[in-house]
C-alpha cells in the first residue's frame, strides 16, 4: 500500500467526509481551536521555561511552578493535536505533500520528546535550579516549539 493509497483511505473516510462536507465554519472552527491550543501550550511552556532559566518567580519552588502550567502545557497539545489531525483527515494529500508539513511534525517530535525529557529530569532531580546543560536543552526546546508554531503558519502560504 502506497502513501498515496493512504492518504485517499484517509480522505474518504467517514469523519474526514464529515468534515469535508460541512459547513465552512466547521473548518475555521478547527482552525481557532488549533490555534488556541497551540497558544495555551506556549504560554505554559514559555512561564516554566522562564522559572527554570531562574529569569522569573525565582523564590517560588520549581516543582510548583511546574505542576500547574504543565497541565495547561499538556491540555493545549492535546487540543491542537485533536483539531490538527481533523483538518489533515480532511484533506491529507493538501498537508502530506508540503515540505514544511512535514518539517512541522519533526519538529513537533523532537519538541514532545525535549519537553518530557527535561521536564522529567528537573523533577527527579529535586533541586530548585536548573543545570548549566538543562538550561540549554529548555532554550533548545523554546526553540523546537516556536519552530513548530512557525512551520504550522507556513503552511497556509505555501
Amino acid at each position: 500500500m502506497s502513501i498515496a493509497d493512504i492518504l485517499d483511505a484517509l480522505g474518504h473516510s467517514a469523519p474526514a467526509q464529515a468534515i469535508a462536507k460541512s459547513d465552512h465554519l466547521v473548518g475555521a472552527v478547527l482552525q481557532v481551536g488549533h490555534v488556541l491550543g497551540f497558544v495555551l501550550l506556549l504560554a505554559a511552556l514559555v512561564l516554566v521555561s522562564l522559572r527554570q532559566l531562574g529569569w522569573v518567580l525565582p523564590q517560588a519552588p520549581l516543582k510548583t511552578v511546574l505542576a500547574g502550567p504543565s497541565r495547561l502545557l499538556w491540555s493545549g497539545l492535546a487540543l491542537a493535536a485533536l483539531t490538527g489531525v481533523l483538518m489533515f483527515i480532511a484533506s491529507p494529500a493538501l498537508y502530506f505533500f508540503k515540505p514544511v508539513f512535514l518539517v512541522k511534525l519533526g519538529l513537533l517530535a523532537l519538541a514532545v520528546l525535549l519537553q518530557l525529557g527535561v521536564s522529567r529530569a528537573v523533577l527527579r532531580s529535586g533541586a530548585e535550579s536548573v543545570s548549566g546543560r538543562n538550561k540549554a536543552l529548555v532554550l533548545f526546546s523554546l526553540l523546537l516549539w516556536f519552530g513548530v508554531g512557525a512551520a504550522g503558519r507556513i503552511i497556509g502560504f505555501v
